[in-house]
């Protein structure tokens, strides 16, 4: 019985390795027609690929008002994101600019001087 087991196993595992092998090779040899651009196949995994196509499917059936209210819409968000985002760098670089102003005030006139 064990014997037996570890057949197909061994089976199971020989037809994987064909599987896999097939798939590379497979795309190993893609060789496209001269002039013709290349598909680009993303990695992307299939719950977000069918959002996105329903996303691009609901996007299409808007009359053309409704696309131009939706890229409108997208835009304003898209630069709110943007400025809050530019923002928040400015805030930082300001804070570091304080930063060092506070530490060389300090260094100068709050430290005990040194004896000379």
């Amino acid at each position: 019985m064990n014997s037996q087991d570890n057949q197909d196993w061994q089976r199971k595992l020989q037809e994987l390795e064909k599987e896999v092998n097939r798939d590379y090779s497979s795309r190993q040899s893609y060789n496209p027609e001269p002039g013709k651009p290349l598909q680009h196949h993303s990695e992307t995994s299939p719950d977000l690929s069918g959002f996105i196509a329903e996303l691009r499917n609901w996007f299409n059936s808007l009359p053309t008002a409704g696309k131009v209210a939706v890229v409108a819409v997208a835009a304003i968000v898209g630069f709110s994101l943007l400025r809050t985002v530019l923002q928040l760098v400015a805030s930082l670089i300001s804070l570091a600019i304080l930063g060092v102003v506070l530490y060389l005030l300090y260094k100068f006139f709050i430290a005990p001087q040194s004896p000379e």
